[in-house]
């Protein structure tokens, strides 16, 4: 009887400690070159410290703003571009969210 109570408590445990690492604590992404330089947002666009919707947004490009491109996501989602304030962030590379407008 014991053993039956106490093994949803062990699963419960381990699924939060599982789900308790965060995105930044997670490996980096891995990034593929791209020809594309710059890309405009289309819409209200969230600027985020990873390659996923679980990672922070830390600002966000207004629509007709760009963004000079360093790299694109191995799964082709997302865009690697230089951070407003420095440094290397993600936004969408849906094409309902944003588009190229330069190339090399």
């Amino acid at each position: 009887m014991k053993a039956r109570k106490l093994a949803p408590a062990l699963l419960a445990a381990a699924f939060i400690a599982l789900g308790a690492a965060s995105p930044a604590a997670a490996a980096p992404a891995a990034v593929r070159s791209t020809p594309v330089t710059h890309v405009v947002a289309l819409v209200p666009l969230n600027i985020r410290n990873g390659p996923s919707l679980h990672h922070h947004i830390v600002g966000q490009y207004r629509p007709g703003q760009r963004a000079a491109v360093t790299g694109l996501s191995n799964d082709y989602n997302w865009w690697r571009v230089r951070c407003p304030g420095g440094g290397a962030c993600w936004i969408s590379a849906n094409p309902s969210y944003s588009r190229p407008v330069a190339w090399r």
